[in-house]
């Protein structure tokens, strides 16, 4: 992909990110009453507002990472390193949670709460990776 400047790609980046976002937050309050309007709702309308919450997310996230291939290689190499240490952190609490489920420590954790696990490690890592004087 090719290179912008840091100007056309953040501009770029947040005319994607924000529309993305209004539709994730639209889907998610819209499939929650949709299948709240129902005492047994059917398999399809489950599925459909999953679908409908899930997909807004996964292209965020395709967003980001195309974000980072139109900057610098110094600014890529900074916000991958943070992704892959954030990565890090979130599958090692995935294997750790799941031994602890498998030997019948405690009981089930949602899996969804690894995806905002893992953006809050990225996030934590990004400022311990960019911030001036830290290295990791």
């Amino acid at each position: 992909m090719a290179q912008l400047g840091f100007r056309a790609a953040k501009r770029r980046y947040h005319r994607t990110f924000w529309p993305l976002m209004a539709i994730y937050v639209l889907a998610v309050l819209g499939g929650s009453w949709m299948v709240n309007q129902y005492d047994e709702p059917s398999l399809w309308m489950k599925v459909a507002a999953a679908l409908a919450s899930a997909l807004p997310i996964i292209a965020v996230l395709i967003v980001i990472l195309r974000y980072f291939e139109e900057t610098d290689e110094y600014t890529r190499l900074r916000q991958l390193k943070a992704f892959a240490y954030g990565a890090v952190i979130a599958v090692s609490a995935i294997f750790l949670v799941g031994f602890l489920q498998l030997f019948d420590v405690f009981g089930g954790i949602e899996v969804f709460w690894f995806g905002p696990l893992f953006l809050l490690a990225w996030g934590l890592s990004y400022c311990r990776v960019c911030l001036p004087g830290k290295t990791v």
